[in-house]
């Protein structure tokens, strides 16, 4: 009995298989992430208005609920409101260009700069 070693077209066929997985694979989660069972329902219900980090786990954050803005302080362990403003105290002020935010804000910058 006499094994042959796997040629040119058994690879190339095993080679586009594993593409055509992977592609799969990347396009739903595209797809998932796009759609809204991936959201958390209402998104313009809560918004942020500002946001300070305190040490490594902790923050204060400025929301905004129901036309009445609230200052909560959000710990590892915890969640607690620590004054409720009837008037709202900070307008939201629109996003700068200057330095996009986090990781996807400065790849989304990166990759249009290569686009140009």
């Amino acid at each position: 009995m006499t094994v042959t070693p796997a040629g040119g077209p058994e690879l190339l066929s095993m080679a586009a298989s594993l593409l055509v997985v992977v592609g799969s694979i990347v396009l739903l989660g595209w797809l998932y992430s796009r759609s809204k069972l991936a959201g958390s329902g209402n998104s313009e219900a809560i918004t942020i208005v500002a946001s300070r980090a305190l040490g490594a786990k902790e923050r204060l954050m400025l929301i905004e609920v129901a036309d009445k803005q609230l200052l909560i302080g959000m710990t590892p362990a915890q969640v607690q409101t620590l004054h409720v403003f009837d008037a709202p105290v900070v307008t939201q002020q629109p996003p700068t260009e200057t330095m996009p935010a986090g990781f996807a804000g400065r790849l989304r910058s990166a990759l249009q700069e290569i686009r140009r």
